[in-house]
């Protein structure tokens, strides 16, 4: 399993924005092979922020998905809308237990 977590803040003016770019991007991901999990969601002490959780087969299969057209069309004006440098962690794990 590959793991993506990460926190984003945008400006106020490109917030209106930034929100129908996640609509995008969420769906591109959701139609993706591997994908199991794939939502931002935002702050509730921050209007402008949000927090993506993505949950993959694989590597290779958010590779797939980072490298395609469409999110290299997307992620250029996504990042531009930003007030700050985005957090973002990506994590290789192996489930050990579920509820």
């Amino acid at each position: 399993m590959y793991l993506v977590a990460g926190h984003f803040k945008f400006t106020e003016a490109g917030r209106a924005r930034a929100v129908e770019l996640m609509d995008e991007i969420v769906k591109i991901g959701r139609g993706e092979s591997g994908i199991r999990r794939y939502t931002f969601y935002p702050n509730p002490d921050s209007e402008n922020a949000f927090f993506l959780f993505e949950e993959w087969e694989s590597r290779e299969a958010h590779d797939v998905h980072f490298e395609s057209e469409a999110m290299q069309q997307l992620v250029p004006e996504f990042m531009e809308l930003l007030e700050k440098e985005p957090d973002v962690s990506y994590f290789d794990a192996d489930l050990v237990a579920k509820l």
